[in-house]
């Protein structure tokens, strides 16, 4: 309570804006506000959920039931399903690295 009667009565609109430009910005609340005045990025963002999640499935497909799924293939076919789950891994690291970026 003691707080309350060390508040000025009045303040200038200048001492205001220089408190306003001054003050530390709440980084909690300005990112929730960037999310809601901008669409493109949560769409982005859902976007990328979901093909990390969908790129996720496939490589676990891939490691459960290789057998069934090399069956009756070419060498060329096995080559190319292997570079492409390693694409697909180094992909998903790539997305991590860039969300540890966004965090700090």
């Amino acid at each position: 309570m003691s707080e309350s009667n060390n508040l000025p009565q009045a303040i200038s609109h200048k001492k205001l804006s220089y408190l306003m430009l001054k003050a530390q910005k709440d980084s909690h609340f300005s990112d929730e506000l960037a999310e809601i005045e901008n669409p493109e990025k949560r769409e982005f963002d859902d976007l990328i959920n979901n093909w990390e999640a969908s790129t996720k499935k496939v490589i676990n497909e891939l490691s459960k039931r290789k057998e069934n799924l090399l069956k009756d293939k070419s060498p060329n076919s096995l080559i190319a399903l292997g570079a492409m789950e390693v694409h697909l891994n180094m992909a998903l690291q790539a997305l991590n690295a860039f969300n540890k970026g966004v965090d700090e």
